[in-house]
């Protein structure tokens, strides 16, 4: 029995002397933040609580300390692969061992969960009829060097995942499938054997096949010289399967002969240009294929002084960073956007920068696992920038210049035929002296195509209409009998041209000495003006106020400028161009009116923006942060329509995963429950940044998700400690 006694207590002490040395090597070892061979970030010492202790998460989280801290972590990692691959193992972390020394990413299994929403938020882009889209999905390694894979662990998800993007895009935009091209020359060095990317001659392909869909004529292959930049690659897949026998890659640049073609890249919402498209210094770090635009942002411009006028938006992933410069051949300007990152109105900004062509170009895979790129589809929806303001009185828009009115007609009594004469703008003129919107059907049109409606109405081409009556029946008609005649001529416009913007414009103002003649006065002109302005939000037109545009004060041209009182001369229809230019639409195609999708409900009692702006200068943040819309919040955190009463979001440029949300519910329960979805945004986040910022992990891992009352907050940043002083002290 003491025998036994004995040996437990030799036991005990053998096992506390071995786990005390063990910490020591781990506690000794200084921590670190991250592993740059896994490419992800370590366990950290567990914070010491009484309560951790109790309810066992300290030992936890010490377990998970000592896994990462320990002090030959490196060494173990490429140990423990390599054994697995000795002893006949396929894979490793998801990284299956395949022929010719490629680790080659598992492929994801097929599913339309994320798929599908993704493809019709490409359809609800298309529909917008703005740009020519071009769909490119880049097969992975898998799909493409399947003969390397082990025997049966091929399956043919990326294959249908091709199948799907036609069969759902096909008609509605340019869908570019690499396979093909990528097949004939898979026998060349076209994928990493590292890493998950294809090589630059694995882009050239890409950029080969995307030469008839947006509209350039590729250089072949020997225009270019090839310099070898780095041959010491090793990549994302070795990051997860770290072989001692890796061979590493080469990373090579590709430069057009005799073009010197010259490319400035910047990167707007970062404040930061660089004169390359290429930034060397990454060859000197872990992160190799970051030397090619240097990694992700949300917002990437290049410009280039190749000259063709032409201007290119990509929304992406990293498989476009090694094509991005082949395409910078043909382009002055490319656009890429990471979705992943960028929270802002997308159709606004191209808008505004004059983009015409867009190219999707990704990775197959990224079709199937990124809800980002439903953002694409939910903004077109709820944009207001290439959608018509709302019908009736239409305010003060950016100016357009002449080609605006290229296919515009412009349809009324004698006032048009001086439109005609002094304008200058390139447009159909269809006026007749004493013409009225009775007479319209009755009076013959001056080309014989029979009456003055017959005429508009037979001219093809036209996307806007421009009506501009009133003056002859204004002196003894109702301004209900007005709107029916009215209306009579714009049902005629949209029985034959349903998709034209029609404009109505105001009776023009007269003398003074002019009252009275007719039967037409000042009084009678705001009567059936303000008829006009009802009738236009009625029946889907828009109203021009040219009668402000051109009285005085008191309501009268002035005196003299009109020889009988009614007719005025070039000065003032120069006036009334001008107005025109400022109060036009946007939409070219189409009239379209913005989606009533309010996420907001309102009604609520707090002020979400004070508590966020409170939490934004109470917190130190790395970067800055900004608000979004709320169109832009509904699509990033997946919300109904009117399903919290409130919100304000801030969000950085993409450098970095922090974050302040604040949303109000209608009831603590409802706050409770919104919960879900702001862990729902923590995970989302985690994947857009677990390869791309590791570093960010840290911060994503411990996020500061509360309840106040009916308020629902996030906020990520690396100390939330004062965020949550701030919402309990709100």
């Amino acid at each position: 029995m003491k025998k036994n006694k004995r040996s437990d207590k030799f036991f005990a002490v053998t096992f506390i002397f071995l786990f005390t040395a063990c910490s020591a090597l781990v506690i000794f070892h200084a921590p670190r933040a991250m592993s740059e061979k896994e490419n992800r970030t370590l366990a950290q010492f567990p914070k010491f609580s009484f309560s951790s202790i109790a309810d066992g998460s300290f030992m936890d989280g010490f377990e998970s300390y000592a896994a990462d801290q320990f002090r030959w972590r490196d060494k173990a990692v490429t140990l423990k692969a390599d054994i697995e691959k000795l002893i006949g193992k396929k894979d490793n972390n998801g990284i299956y061992f395949a022929k010719d020394n490629y680790l080659i990413q598992r492929s994801d299994r097929f599913s339309d969960s994320v798929l599908s929403p993704n493809m019709d938020s490409i359809v609800n882009m298309s529909a917008l009829d703005e740009y020519n889209i071009t769909v490119a999905s880049v097969p992975t390694a898998f799909e493409i060097l399947k003969d390397k894979l082990p025997d049966h662990v091929y399956d043919d998800r990326i294959s249908r995942v091709q199948n799907y993007i036609h069969g759902s895009l096909d008609g509605w935009v340019n869908v570019c499938d690499t396979t093909q091209i990528l097949n004939e020359h898979k026998d060349d060095y076209i994928f990493y054997r590292n890493d998950h990317h294809q090589t630059s001659l694995g882009s050239y392909y890409v950029y080969q096949a995307l030469g008839p869909y947006l509209g350039y004529q590729p250089y072949t292959l020997d225009s270019f010289d090839r310099e070898i930049m780095s041959d010491s690659f090793l990549g994302t897949t070795w990051s997860k399967a770290s072989i001692s026998s890796a061979e590493p890659d080469t990373i090579e640049k590709f430069t057009l002969k005799n073009a010197n073609i010259q490319c400035t890249v910047e990167y707007p919402l970062e404040g930061s240009t660089f004169d390359s498209i290429y930034q060397p210094d990454f060859l000197d770090t872990k992160d190799k294929y970051s030397f090619f635009l240097g990694g992700n942002h949300a917002l990437t411009v290049i410009r280039s002084n190749c000259g063709t006028g032409r201007k290119l938006a990509v929304f992406k992933d990293s498989y476009s960073h090694s094509v991005a410069p082949f395409l910078a051949n043909h382009f002055d300007e490319i656009h890429l956007i990471d979705l992943r990152y960028y929270n802002d109105d997308m159709y606004k900004y191209m808008g505004e920068n004059g983009i015409t062509d867009v190219l999707l170009l990704y990775e197959a895979e990224s079709f199937l696992s990124d809800s980002n790129i439903k953002k694409l589809g939910d903004i077109a929806l709820t944009t207001d920038y290439f959608y018509a303001p709302p019908y009736g009185y239409l305010d003060e828009q950016e100016a357009v210049d002449n080609d605006y009115f290229a296919d515009a007609l412009f349809f009324g009594d004698s006032l048009i035929d001086g439109m005609g004469l002094y304008s200058g703008l390139p447009s159909v003129f269809l006026g007749k002296t004493s013409l009225s919107t009775i007479t319209a059907f009755t009076f013959s049109a001056n080309d014989g195509s029979g009456t003055m409606m017959d005429s508009m109405l037979s001219k093809t081409g036209i996307g806007k209409y421009y009506i501009c009556l009133g003056m002859n029946e204004g002196g003894y008609i109702s301004p209900e009998d007005f709107k029916g005649y009215y209306k009579k001529i714009t049902d005629g416009i949209k029985s034959v041209n349903p998709n034209a913007v029609i404009y109505i414009m105001s009776i023009t103002p007269i003398e003074r000495s002019a009252e009275g003649g007719n039967g037409i006065t000042a009084s009678k002109i705001k009567t059936l003006n303000s008829s006009l302005i009802e009738f236009a939000q009625t029946e889907g037109c828009y109203y021009l106020d040219v009668y402000s545009c051109l009285a005085e004060p008191d309501g009268y041209l002035a005196d003299g400028v009109a020889s009988d009182g009614v007719h005025f001369g070039a000065p003032y229809y120069a006036r009334w161009t001008e107005y025109l230019k400022t109060h036009a639409v946007k939409t070219r195609k189409a009239v379209r009116q913005a989606a009533a999708i309010k996420y907001y409900a309102g009604g609520g009692a707090a002020d979400t923006d004070a508590l966020a702006q409170q939490i934004l200068n109470g917190v130190s943040f790395v970067e800055q942060l900004n608000p979004i819309t709320e169109n832009i919040v509904g699509s990033t955190y997946s919300l109904g329509a009117g399903e919290v009463l409130g919100g304000s979001v801030y969000v950085t440029g993409g450098a970095t995963a922090e974050e302040i949300a604040v949303f109000e519910l209608a009831s603590p329960e409802a706050a409770q429950a919104f919960t879900a979805k702001l862990n729902s945004r923590v995970e989302t986040k985690k994947a857009d940044f677990e390869s791309y910022r590791p570093d960010e992990m840290a911060k994503l891992s411990t996020p500061l998700i509360k309840v106040k009352g009916n308020l629902a907050i996030l906020c990520i940043a690396n100390d939330t400690s004062a965020a949550e002083s701030i919402i309990d002290n709100f």
